[in-house]
């Protein structure tokens, strides 16, 4: 829905046809005097006003003031002071308590149980929360649209940070160096599994962590002790099949992969992976069309951010969140109205909540969403971060008590690394990262000894072998075949096995391979057996099945056929003739 058709349709719900006349008469009738708005009106057409007149009449007023600039300008200043301090808290701050109920409501008359807001303050709507009282607020599409003409507040730009408390810092720039090539490794090997429901398995997360040995953020807090782990093995089934190469998931390559990863042209956008696997407490996104969900307008709007930053200082995540929700550019990752009627988060008393007002739409999905971001982001070793243990969501009865693992992201920097892939420095010194070729094979044998600790070759390895030594593993034709279902599969594993070999492949290898491929394996000629059928008698077959000796001598075929290694066809012969049977060979 377009911007201005929304911002209408929102006028048109928020104003009753009896408030949008009170507002007329105390306010628009002396501006349309003035000239400010309604310059097309005639005397005419004002005399005929009254309570009855459409309300498209009063919403056109209305939608005239809050989009023409010029126009807000000069009615704002006209203003009361008490109505003029109401829109700019709002606009900037959110709700304004009400504290003194005669300052703002008529109380008199029949008005005093349930009154209505004065005429001066009938902008504004009343929102009752209960126990914490209540409270004068607007629309979020007319926020936004008063926003665009008010002063800024500092949030509205990127402010630095000198310094920062928190309870845990993490830098993962040398880390990601060292593991990139491992992620893409495991997942291209299909050891990175997913549940139903878009989480990383168990198995797959404990071996991720100890073979890579991932320095986790939260270290053995439980539930969060693979948070780490679990961004990094998600992140890969976010790209396009095309990017999911060996040479793209280089740590030499990470300009690219963390550009092309913000600029969604890597990733996949046009639908609900990233919600699924990042954002999977929001249920009900199977209901929402493709078309209305827009991860890749999302992404370049923290991207867009990114650029603002400085080269050095800490930034707090809040500000982030703040300039892009004042500036109002585009987060909302998913359709609006859609979230309204379709999202919903299930809680630990198995009662649903759905988002049905912005404010919560901010908490459940933009923070949420930006957030995880940035953790991806400082698991790409691109941001440093210093966070919290994850913010207890206060709305939702919740078993963990936070809605999503990433809310306790409170600060980002840049790393160096970071510095480099946002062009803040021309060049970067990459770490050197040893060789995945650490496997020497024995040149007489079926012996593997592996030079260094390498995980995805110990991973293979035990798979495919049995160990002898902590370095040395014997193969056979067995062992290699462990776990292989078809052909296509065990051709896999053996290129696989070559890429990490060191130096060229020797020839009993070679052989050895060869045998394992071959087609020839699949059937073989039966040496030194021959084939014999039986007269069709059920004597004959009561003897061969009834005498004991036979069991060691013969092999049973199909329809009266046996099979007898030649070198006991005398002995089968003999022992037939004491029943009195002969045959000639």
């Amino acid at each position: 829905m377009m911007k201005i058709d929304r911002l209408r349709k929102i006028l048109n719900e928020s104003y009753s046809k009896n408030s949008c006349f009170k507002l007329f008469k105390r306010y628009f009738l002396d501006w349309i005097a003035e000239g400010y708005i309604g310059k097309n009106l005639n005397l005419f057409e004002l005399s005929i006003v009254s309570e009855n007149t459409d309300k498209n009449f009063f919403i056109d007023l209305i939608e005239e003031i809050l989009t023409k600039k010029n126009v807000f300008d000069k009615i704002f200043k006209l203003l009361p002071l008490n109505v003029q301090k109401l829109f700019i808290n709002i606009a900037w701050k959110g709700q304004v308590k009400i504290e003194k109920k005669e300052e703002y409501f008529d109380l008199s008359g029949d008005y005093s149980f349930n009154p209505n807001l004065k005429d001066e303050y009938l902008f504004f709507k009343k929102v009752d929360e209960g126990k914490r009282g209540q409270f004068l607020t607007l629309d979020n599409e007319i926020v936004k649209s008063v926003r665009k003409f008010l002063d800024k507040p500092s949030e509205y730009y990127i402010q630095p940070i000198e310094n920062i408390e928190c309870e845990y810092t993490e830098n993962n720039e040398e880390r990601i160096q060292e593991n990139i090539a491992k992620y893409f490794s495991f997942f291209i090997d299909g050891r990175l599994k997913l549940t139903a429901s878009g989480k990383l398995l168990k198995e797959s997360k404990v071996n991720l962590k100890k073979y890579c040995n991932i320095h986790e953020y939260y270290g053995e807090v439980k539930d969060l002790e693979f948070l780490k782990t679990e961004i990094m093995g998600m992140f890969l089934y976010l790209f396009k099949e095309e990017y999911l190469t060996e040479d793209f998931f280089q740590h030499t390559n990470m300009k690219q992969i963390v550009r092309k990863f913000l600029d969604g042209t890597a990733i996949k956008c046009e639908d609900d992976t990233y919600i699924s696997l990042y954002l999977n407490y929001l249920k009900g996104i199977k209901n929402i069309e493709t078309y209305e969900i827009y991860i890749k307008e999302g992404l370049e709007t923290i991207e867009k951010i990114i650029k603002e930053l400085p080269d050095n200082e800490y930034i707090s995540i809040e500000n982030i969140i703040k300039a892009i929700v004042y500036r109002d550019e585009f987060i909302e990752i998913i359709d609006l109205d859609k979230t309204y009627t379709a999202i919903y988060i299930n809680e630990a008393n198995y009662g649903r909540t759905k988002i049905v007002e912005y404010d919560r739409y901010l908490e459940y999905v933009v923070e949420p969403f930006i957030k995880s971001v940035f953790f991806i982001l400082a698991s790409l070793g691109v941001i440093e971060i210093a966070y919290e243990k994850p913010e207890l969501a206060r709305e939702l009865y919740l078993k963990s008590g936070y809605l999503n693992k990433y809310s306790g992201i409170k600060y980002i920097r840049f790393t160096d690394l970071g510095r480099y892939v946002f062009d803040r420095v021309e060049d970067y010194k990459f770490k050197a990262v040893k060789s995945k070729n650490v496997l020497e094979l024995d040149e007489n044998r079926l012996i593997i000894r592996t030079i260094e600790d390498s995980p995805l070759s110990t991973i293979m390895l035990e798979k495919i072998s049995k160990k002898l030594l902590p370095n040395t593993f014997k193969v056979t034709d067995e062992s290699f075949k462990n776990g292989i279902s078809n052909s296509y599969q065990l051709k896999e594993r053996v290129e696989e096995f070559k890429k990490r070999v060191i130096g060229d492949i020797p020839q009993i290898w070679a052989d050895f391979f060869e045998q394992l491929l071959s087609p020839e394996k699949v059937l073989q000629k039966l040496e030194g057996y021959e084939l014999f059928k039986l007269k069709e008698e059920k004597d004959i077959i009561t003897i061969l099945t009834g005498d004991k000796r036979f069991k060691n001598l013969i092999l049973k075929a199909e329809g009266y056929h046996i099979i007898i290694k030649k070198e006991n066809i005398s002995k089968v012969k003999k022992i037939l003739e004491e029943y009195g049977y002969y045959f000639s060979y």
